[in-house]
């Protein structure tokens, strides 16, 4: 009868550790692979080849962003959401990094109507750039802030044309 007992209880905590386990939330991983400047005329583009929980972003307000910055400057395309661009302190050492992320997306005023996510895909982004973006050397980012804490992918440098 002990016997019977212990193993119910271990069932029991088996199942309950179980749930706890997955009803933990966890911050996606956010990964570009690569970035490349594009440019017909005065209208600039950036590609970038990522990685992203890429059913989630497609969702409404689901809080993903792809920041593209040169010095101070920058643009952020939220996944669900007009483009915002500005100039942020933030950015000045060619980086952005956690602790500065709640300021940063306070910053900002809405881009121009062309300035947006021209595609979006499993393993690509293509963005219109702002024409106050010049030729030279440009970083894009992308940051998720989630509940849970905000996730960062790495930050890729690319030269604009």
């Amino acid at each position: 009868m002990r016997l019977l007992g212990a193993s119910l209880l271990g069932m029991v905590f088996l199942v309950v550790g179980a749930f706890w386990v997955q009803a933990a939330a966890t911050k996606p991983t956010l990964v570009i692979a690569s970035g490349a400047g594009e440019s017909t005329g005065d209208a600039r583009a950036a590609v970038f080849e990522v990685s992203f929980d890429f059913l989630n972003a497609v969702q409404v307000a689901y809080p993903l962003n792809l920041v593209v910055f040169q010095g101070t400057h920058f643009v952020r395309y939220p996944a669900s959401g007009p483009a915002v661009t500005g100039d942020s302190a933030a950015l000045a050492d060619g980086t952005l990094v956690d602790g500065e992320v709640a300021a940063f997306m306070g910053e900002g005023a809405p881009a121009p109507a062309e300035v947006r996510i021209v595609t979006i895909a499993a393993d690509r982004l293509r963005v219109a750039l702002p024409r106050t973006f010049a030729a030279g050397s440009t970083t894009g980012v992308l940051v998720a802030t989630l509940p849970e804490g905000n996730a960062l992918s790495n930050a890729v440098t690319f030269a604009l044309p």
